[in-house]
This record gives C-alpha cells, structure tokens and sequence, in this order.
C-alpha cells in the first residue's frame, strides 16, 4: 500500500525519539543521580495514567490518555523545557514557543497528525482526559525529587513549601479528579519537609 511507513521513516521517528530524549528537565530521575530526560518524564507519565485511571477515573477514555500522556511535551523538541520555577521571561514566552514547536511539527510530520493533535488537545486541556494528564503531570516532578536529592535540590532552587502549594493547587486540581491529591501530595512532603526554609538557612550560616 502507497500509504505504508516506509523503513527510512520509520527509522527517522527513531531519531526523533532520540532527539527528545537529548532534553533534559529540572529534576533527576529518582535516585539515579542523572537528569530526567523528556523520554524518561513521557513515559513515566504514561505508566503513572495507566495506573490511575482505570482506579479512579474509569470514566475516561484509557487510548487518549495514553495519546495525551505520550506527546504532551513532544513540542519541547523545539522550544525546550520550561522550569515552573524559571525566568518570568522564559515562563512568559512559553506558550508562543509552543504554539511555534506544534507548527514545526506539523510541518515535518504530516503523516503522524495524532501527535502533533495530542500535543495541541493537551497545551488546551481540551477534555477531561487532557486535565487528567496535566494535572498528573504537575505531581511528578515533586516526587522525583523527593526520591532523589531531597533538600539538595529545594535550597538550591530556594523553593519554599508555600512556594510550592502556591503553584502546583491551581495546576492539580485543574482536574477535579485528580485534586483531592492536591492534600494527599502536601500531606506527604509534610513529613520528612525538605524544603527549603530561609530562617534555617540563615541560622546555619551564622
């Protein structure tokens, strides 16, 4: 059939997989001592649905989740990741950059429409699955680095645990599914907390 993927095709979607794994995010992966990289989060996100849905949302539709879960920072590839906690240049251009990183790609994968669709359908929280997935998402990063540098990481981003309720409650429970974690999630970081405390700092320095 004309329309079949041709081996050379193929083996260029592999390289796009390689390319995405060469961006590395904010946190290490666990306790492995290495960057995340955007293949690892993707993944992670997707194995992390799986598990979720089926227990608390079996309403929704598993295949695309899967979709969402998979190409929801694929636009990265070209626009990079953005730290929640970056520049207020960087966070302010993140959306345009996107929206730029979505039309490359739909540019360069014609033929593989239903990513370059579950990316956009996911940067517009465009169903109750695409909430679910981003809501997911915002949780992982915490616990990333609550089994993998701890304190380390949180004094030397200077993130205070007001900090981070202040801007993971909007971004968590943007899913009404998944809010109730919201309070799971601060009730867990409570004890041991790790993070950072300017008063503690400051008294250890003296």
């Amino acid at each position: 059939m004309t329309n079949d993927p041709t081996i050379q095709r193929i083996a260029e979607l592999q390289q796009l997989i390689a390319d995405f794994s060469r961006v590395e995010r904010a946190v290490q992966l666990a306790d492995t001592e290495r960057l995340e990289n955007d293949v690892d989060h993707s993944f992670g996100l997707a194995l992390t649905c799986w598990f979720l849905a089926p227990k608390i949302a079996p309403e929704l539709n598993l295949e695309k989740i899967f979709a969402y879960a998979l190409a929801h920072d694929i636009v990265e590839i070209h626009s990079g990741d953005t730290f929640i906690f970056s520049t207020k240049d960087k966070i302010e251009s993140k959306s345009n950059r996107e929206d730029a990183a979505i039309a490359e790609l739909q540019k360069s994968w014609p033929d593989f429409a239903e990513l370059t669709d579950a990316a956009a359908g996911y940067k517009a929280k465009r169903d109750e699955e695409a909430k679910f997935v981003y809501a997911v998402d915002k949780i992982l990063p915490i616990l990333m680095v609550n089994l993998g540098e701890k304190e380390k990481f949180w004094e030397r981003q200077r993130i205070t645990f007001d900090m981070m309720k202040e801007n993971k409650r909007p971004t968590i429970t943007t899913s009404t599914i998944v809010a109730p974690y919201f309070e799971r999630l601060v009730a867990w970081l409570e004890d041991p907390n790790y993070f950072y405390d300017p008063a503690k700092s400051a008294s250890q320095q003296r």
